[in-house]
């Protein structure tokens, strides 16, 4: 895979928030050592209630790992991403359309997805029925194109009805994961990318895929690290972060979510910031959800990766966005290590 051509460094730099392909033409930052994982335990998970969203580079990995395992999640959110496989393997059309809009070519995607259907590469699109997605652009996001979420939905709208599908388009933040007030202000685009909008982003998803919800509390319970099997093959932390509320912990049955940082996101880079500050562990304490953090790691050789972006074009192997995908097995077989059964 070569550089597109036609990129400029100052598109890049607008890009910083995005990262998923500008990473690979920007140096690497310091990154701190990962903790040590603890002894995995399980819990009682409720295979009926389990969902996935993600940030940018993650929300390409929560909708490659929403189609791959469709007989498993019911829900998904979209935070500054587009359609499934939107970069076709193609770094030139990662960088390109799938951020800047354009022509991403949601045909081709379709067709890509109903191929990878019949080969047995993902579950049954069928699936995708009657599940929600929840897709968000902020108004000031200058890191990917307002068109690149329009595809997402028109991929969605496919396979789901049209009122399946919420989409949030006029939040005044910029490129960030906005929250009520944790991280930088609204319209700065800065590490943690954590914005304060006085904007329940995890909540607001929550409820669109889960239907009403009982209140945010305190998060009283443990935010821990758990092994990621297989993640030394998948450039990832040999860790993800874990939050159990008191009630999962006591052996209830709890729903599962998963949330998917950005780049520059994982725990190398902010600790457990995300994880800590994002604003979905509110909500699991009253809501009987864990939630899982899964974390990419950074590489500064092959495959050059130094920002810690999930693959959602291809610098893992070919079939990065389907079940056979080195991060999407990892991340499933985190999640049936913690249900200590094949969810």
């Amino acid at each position: 895979m070569t550089q597109a051509d036609d990129a400029s460094h100052g598109a890049l730099m607008r890009a910083r928030g995005f990262l998923p392909l500008a990473a690979i033409l920007i140096s690497a930052c310091g990154t701190e050592e990962p903790a040590e994982p603890t002894e995995s335990i399980t819990y009682n998970v409720d295979a009926s209630r389990i969902s996935v969203s993600g940030l940018s580079s993650g929300a390409m990995m929560a909708t490659q790992l929403h189609v791959a395992h469709s007989s498993l999640f019911n829900g998904v959110a979209l935070l500054s991403g587009g359609p499934w496989y939107c970069a076709q393997g193609s770094m030139k059309r990662g960088l390109g359309p799938c951020m800047k809009g354009g022509d991403i070519g949601n045909a081709q995607l379709i067709a890509a997805a109903k191929q990878a259907e019949a080969d047995g590469a993902v579950d049954s699109l069928a699936n995708l029925a009657d599940d929600r997605a929840w897709i968000f652009h902020a108004t000031l996001d200058e890191a990917v194109a307002e068109p690149v979420s329009q595809a997402a939905i028109a991929f969605y709208a496919e396979f789901m009805p049209q009122e399946s599908i919420k989409y949030v388009g006029d939040v005044e933040a910029t490129h960030g994961f906005p929250t009520l007030k944790t991280g930088v202000t609204c319209n700065e685009m800065a590490s943690p990318y954590l914005n304060a909008c006085d904007y329940d982003a995890a909540g607001e998803l929550l409820a669109a895929i889960y239907g009403e919800l009982e209140p945010g509390v305190a998060a009283a319970g443990e935010l821990k690290d758990v092994p990621q099997p297989g993640a030394d093959d998948a450039t990832m932390l040999d860790h993800a972060l874990l939050y159990v509320p008191e009630s999962c912990a006591a052996g209830e049955a709890c729903g599962l979510h998963v949330a998917l940082h950005g780049c520059l996101q994982s725990a190398e880079y902010i600790g457990d910031a995300f994880a800590a500050g994002a604003g979905y562990n509110e909500w699991a304490e009253a809501n009987r959800l864990l939630i899982l953090y899964p974390q990419v790691a950074s590489s500064k050789i092959a495959p050059l990766n130094p920002m810690g972006c999930w693959d959602w074009w291809g610098y893992t192997e070919d079939g990065y966005a389907t079940q056979a995908g080195p991060q999407v097995e990892v991340i499933k077989a985190t999640m049936d290590a913690l249900a200590g059964r094949k969810l």
